[in-house]
C-alpha cells in the first residue's frame, strides 16, 4: 500500500479504530517504526498477535476498519468540518498532557489551537450537571473575573457547571477551552450549540479526542475528564455530591500533581458534600476569585474594550437588580415590598433585565441574579 497522506495522519486514523486505545496506538507506532507502518500492519493478523493487550476477538474488527475507505472518509470529515489533529508526535501536543496516566495519543481540535501553548495557563472548572442557583452563579461569576487575567478556563461543555463556567468566562471576553467527549462534528448536548459557536467565534478552543462522527456515550465522559486535569494546573470544583464525577476528577488531577481549590457549600443541603469531602482531605478553599489570582500572581490579560457591552441604566433599574439576590430567587411579591414600585412598570424592568441576561426567571419561583450588577449608572 502506497503512503497517501502525511505520516502522523495516520495515528488520526487509528484512533478512529474502536477496539483500540491510546496506548496500543503508542505500542504500535514504536513496534513497527512510525504511523504510516503501523496502520499497513493492522491489516495483517499475524502482526495484530503481536501486539500485547489486543485481545484476538478484536482482530477481525480492527482488519474490517482499518481500510482505505476508513482514510478518505476521515481525511474527508476533517477538511468539511474544519476539524485539526494534533498528535502526541507533533510539536503543538500540549507538554502537560503527556505527562499524565494514559495520556491521549491524539487531540482533535477547531478553533485557536494557541491556548493550548504550555505558556497559557489552564483553570479547570468542574461540577454538577444538575446544579443549584448558588452553583450556577459561582461558576459564573469566577469564570468572568478569572477572565480578566491570563489564563484560560477549560471545561467539558456539559450542562449544569460546565456550561456556566463558560458562560462566565466569554461573559467576560476571557478564553475558553472546551473538552468534548464526543466527535466536534457532534453538538452534545444539543442545547449548547449556541454556546459552542460563541466559543470559536471568540477566540476560543474546542477539543475532543475522539474523531468526527463519534457519538456522546457515557463511558467517554471519564476519559475526557483525563483530558481537563490534564490540561490543567488548577482544578476547581464548584459543587459536587458525594457520588459526583467531578470527585474523580479532583482525584485524577491530585495523583498528576495539580492543585484541587475547592467552593464551600452550604451545609444545609447534600449538592456540596463532595466539596466538603474534599475540604477534609486538605483541598484548598476558594471563597473568591482574588484568591486564586494572589496565590499564582495571575497577570490582567490586555482585552480590546471598544465596543464593550457594559450596560448604562438608570437608577429605577438599578435598585431593582440590587434587590436581586445571587444565591436564591426572589418573587415578584416582594420586590413590589422592597423596591415600592408598581406591578406593571416592575414587569418591564424585569422583562428589560432578562433579556440583557442580567437575570432570569426560575420557573414559578421568581427571579434570580445571574452574573452580577456590572452597571454604569446615569
Amino acid at each position: 500500500m502506497e503512503q497517501q497522506y502525511e505520516s502522523n495522519f495516520y495515528i488520526a486514523a487509528m484512533q478512529s479504530i474502536t477496539s483500540l486505545g491510546a496506548a496500543t496506538i503508542r505500542d504500535l507506532v514504536d513496534n513497527f517504526g512510525g504511523p504510516y507502518e503501523a496502520w499497513c500492519a493492522l491489516q495483517t493478523r499475524k502482526n495484530l498477535k503481536s501486539i500485547l493487550g489486543i485481545p484476538s476477538t478484536k482482530y477481525k474488527q480492527i482488519e474490517k476498519e482499518a481500510t482505505n475507505e476508513r482514510l478518505q472518509n476521515l481525511y474527508k470529515a476533517l477538511q468539511n468540518c474544519h476539524i485539526q489533529y494534533i498528535t502526541y508526535l507533533d510539536v503543538l501536543f500540549p507538554g502537560r498532557l503527556q505527562e499524565i496516566y494514559n495520556p491521549p495519543a491524539v487531540i482533535f481540535v477547531r478553533g485557536n489551537i494557541s491556548l493550548l501553548e504550555d505558556e497559557t495557563m489552564k483553570i479547570a472548572m468542574v461540577g454538577a450537571r444538575k446544579c443549584s442557583d448558588y452553583g450556577r452563579n459561582v461558576a459564573l461569576r469566577l469564570g468572568k473575573e478569572l477572565a480578566a487575567y491570563n489564563v484560560a478556563i477549560v471545561s467539558g461543555g456539559a450542562r449544569g457547571i460546565d456550561s456556566h463556567s463558560h458562560e462566565g468566562t466569554l461573559a467576560g471576553k476571557g478564553q475558553v477551552i472546551v473538552v468534548m467527549g464526543c466527535g466536534l462534528d457532534i453538538v452534545y448536548p444539543p442545547e449548547n450549540k449556541r454556546l459552542f459557536d460563541r466559543v470559536l467565534a471568540n477566540n476560543g478552543l474546542l477539543l475532543s479526542e475522539y474523531p468526527p462522527g463519534t457519538p456522546p456515550s457515557s463511558v467517554h465522559f471519564p476519559a475526557r475528564n483525563r483530558i481537563i486535569s490534564g490540561l490543567s494546573s488548577v482544578i476547581i470544583v464548584i459543587e459536587a455530591k458525594a457520588s459526583s464525577g467531578s470527585l474523580i476528577t479532583a482525584d485524577m488531577a491530585a495523583n498528576e500533581g495539580r492543585e484541587i481549590y475547592v467552593v464551600p457549600g452550604s451545609i444545609l443541603s447534600n449538592v456540596a458534600e463532595g466539596n466538603h469531602w474534599l475540604i477534609r482531605q486538605g483541598a484548598n478553599v476558594l471563597t473568591k476569585a482574588q484568591d486564586l489570582i494572589d496565590d499564582y500572581d495571575l497577570t490582567p490579560r490586555v482585552v480590546d474594550t471598544q465596543g464593550s457591552d457594559m450596560l448604562s441604566f438608570n437608577m429605577e433599574w438599578k435598585v431593582v437588580l440590587n434587590h436581586i439576590p445571587t444565591d436564591h430567587c426572589i418573587s415578584v411579591a416582594d420586590l413590589i415590598k422592597y423596591t415600592h414600585i408598581p406591578l406593571q412598570r416592575l414587569q418591564s424592568i424585569l422583562l428589560d433585565l432578562e433579556m440583557k441576561r442580567m437575570i432570569e426567571k426560575v420557573h414559578s419561583k421568581g427571579y434570580i441574579n445571574i452574573i452580577g450588577s456590572d452597571i454604569l449608572v446615569h
